[in-house]
């Protein structure tokens, strides 16, 4: 390991950190406003297209640094491959399950933010259950049991949240449904956590867990992007083709932003004396929410899906003996003084 003395100590991968931010800022951005253009749009597909390329570049620049900021040829094995790409599935799912449970909670709901806080207790309870016992049953049951069924749970949870999801359903279902998604992100979360640090060697221990931590960033800022562009999109298609007619341009304008702008324009219509064209607004604004929760949830569902098979096909039934994890030694700096 180099000492503090070494030069290379400090030796930080430029070009690595730029191709990578870039990467992630160009893809991020196009999707967010794939919804404004559209996703078949030139400009999308461009957009889509050159976050490849650079992706691409990033990958053969890290292949052949003398400094890797990503060891990427850690990838090959895919033990950590697939636990690595399980925890990128929970954060995606987890962000996109925030993004849009909050925007139910305080616009359809009416809830202020302490209250939809306390409302969300189930999930963090829950997760930490599932935490607690996905690492114990991992090593009974076996890391690829635990983990498949974690994912299929948060599957179907979201599966449950599409078929259901209403402007009156009982908090009591929404909460069951919550404790069926904190458990499937605790029983995935921990020992997909485990298995990553367990592919590799104690030497790198540091890389596994800056790898561990950058999946969940990774995971989670595209599962906002992502679940939200496609709450946007179906919100605002949704509601031009259920918008009352007579709605003036500006406010139907206003209203494509967010279903809590157009509950705003729904309020001053009513303060004007429409009363009648405010609740259709309203009606339709609500109906178009509940039809882009739907979609998305119904998306969120299939990344897990997804990822529960990837998990059964290719995480090891096992999770990693302490021999193996030692497998390598660590370096110690043999120039020290005695």
């Amino acid at each position: 390991m180099p000492t503090s003395k070494d030069p290379d100590a400090a030796a930080v991968d430029v070009p690595g950190l730029v191709l990578s931010s870039a990467t992630m800022a160009l893809l991020v951005f196009t999707i967010i406003e794939a919804p404004t253009y559209g996703w078949g749009a030139a400009r999308s597909v461009a957009g889509f297209a050159a976050s490849a390329v650079l992706l691409a570049a990033f990958i053969a620049w890290e292949r052949h640094a003398a400094q890797p900021m990503l060891e990427v040829g850690l990838f090959r094995n895919m033990r950590f491959s697939a636990a690595s790409g399980a925890v990128t599935v929970s954060f995606f799912t987890l962000f996109g399950f925030i993004f849009l449970i909050t925007q139910y909670f305080q616009f359809v709901r009416g809830y202020g933010p302490l209250s939809t806080g306390v409302r969300l207790l189930p999930v963090a309870v829950s997760v930490g259950v599932g935490s607690v016992a996905g690492t114990q049953l991992a090593v009974r049951a076996g890391t690829k049991l635990v983990v498949t069924t974690g994912l299929v749970a948060m599957a179907a949870f979201y599966a449950w949240v599409a078929a259901t999801i209403s402007a009156t359903l009982a908090y009591g279902i929404i909460a069951a449904q919550m404790v069926v998604y904190g458990l499937g992100l605790g029983l995935t979360s921990a020992p997909a956590t485990e298995s990553i640090m367990g592919a590799i060697s104690r030497a790198k221990a540091g890389v596994g867990s800056a790898i561990n931590d950058s999946t969940r960033l990774v995971g989670g800022t595209l599962g906002v992007a992502v679940i939200g562009s496609v709450y946007a999109s179906v919100y605002a298609s949704r509601l031009t083709g259920t918008m009352p007619a007579a709605v003036p341009a500006p406010v139907a304008a206003i209203a494509h932003q967010s279903v809590g702008a157009a509950y705003v324009a729904a309020g001053k219509i009513a303060a004007l004396g429409h009363p009648a064209l405010a609740l259709a607004l309203h009606h339709a604004s609500t109906n178009a929410f509940l039809r882009g929760l739907t979609i998305g949830a119904l998306v969120a569902g299939s990344v897990a899906a997804l990822g529960g098979v990837l998990a059964g096909l290719f995480l090891p039934a096992q999770p990693a003996t302490l021999t193996a994890y030692q497998a390598e030694p660590v370096q110690t700096d043999q120039h020290a003084p005695d």
